[in-house]
C-alpha cells in the first residue's frame, strides 16, 4: 500500500535543498515562459488600436509596441538569469533565506524594467496620441503609475512617475535581497557548526 502512496516520497524530495532549489528555478523558467503568449494579448490590442489611429499619430503606437515588446524580453531574459542564479545555490539546512532573495532580487528587477520601459513607450504614445495609456494597456497593472493627462506634460508625467517607481521597486528589492543575505550569512555557521570543546582543562592533583 505504501506503494501507491507518493506525499511520503515527495515530502522527502522536497526535503533535499537542492532539489527545493531546482524546484524554484524551473518554476521561475516556467512562469517566465509563459508571460510570452501572455503578452501577446496585449501586443495585438495595441495593434488593433494602432490601425485605427489617424496618420500623425501611427508613430506613437508604433514606439509604443517596440519599448513593450523590449520590456517583455528583458523581464523573461532577467528572469532567466535569476533561475540560473538559484540553480548555483549551495545546499543548507537554512537554504530558504538566499533563495528567497534572489526570488525578491529577480522581481524587483523584472517589475522596475517593465514599468521603465513601458512608461517610456507610454509617454511617447500619449505624445502623438494625444490618448491616455488605457486605450493600449486595458487595464493598466496597478503597479504602473497613470495620472490619466493625456497632454504633453502627461507624457512627461508618465515617463518620470514610471522612472521613479522603478528605481523604488529596486530599492525595496535589493534591500529585501541584503536583509535575506544576511540572514543567510547568520545562518551558515549553524549548517556547520561542530561540537564546542570545553573552555577550561582539568588540573591534576599534583599541581599546586
Amino acid at each position: 500500500m505504501e506503494n501507491y502512496l507518493f506525499v511520503r516520497r515527495l515530502l522527502a524530495w522536497l526535503s533535499v535543498p537542492l532539489n527545493f532549489n531546482r524546484m524554484a528555478a524551473v518554476g521561475l523558467r516556467v512562469f517566465a515562459t509563459l508571460l510570452v503568449p501572455l503578452s501577446l494579448v496585449t501586443f495585438f490590442k495595441a495593434g488593433k488600436v494602432l490601425f485605427e489611429l489617424p496618420a500623425e499619430a501611427v508613430l506613437g503606437g508604433i514606439l509604443f509596441q517596440m519599448f513593450y515588446v523590449v520590456a517583455i524580453y528583458a523581464v523573461v531574459h532577467t528572469l532567466f538569469i535569476r533561475a540560473r542564479d538559484i540553480d548555483a545555490l549551495t545546499s543548507g539546512e537554512f537554504h530558504i533565506f538566499p533563495l528567497t532573495g534572489v526570488l525578491a532580487k529577480a522581481a524587483s528587477e523584472a517589475m522596475a524594467l517593465y514599468v521603465a520601459l513601458v512608461a517610456v513607450g507610454g509617454g511617447m504614445y500619449v505624445w502623438f496620441t494625444g490618448k491616455g495609456i488605457a486605450t493600449v494597456l486595458n487595464p493598466p497593472p496597478r503597479f504602473l503609475p497613470v495620472f490619466g493627462d493625456t497632454s504633453f506634460m502627461g507624457g512627461i508625467e508618465f515617463m518620470a512617475g514610471g522612472l521613479f517607481s522603478a528605481v523604488a521597486i529596486l530599492i525595496a528589492g535589493y534591500l529585501v535581497f541584503a536583509v535575506f543575505r544576511l540572514l543567510a550569512r547568520v545562518a551558515s555557521p549553524l549548517d556547520r557548526q561542530e561540537p564546542q570543546q570545553p573552555a577550561y582543562k582539568i588540573r591534576s592533583g599534583t599541581g599546586p
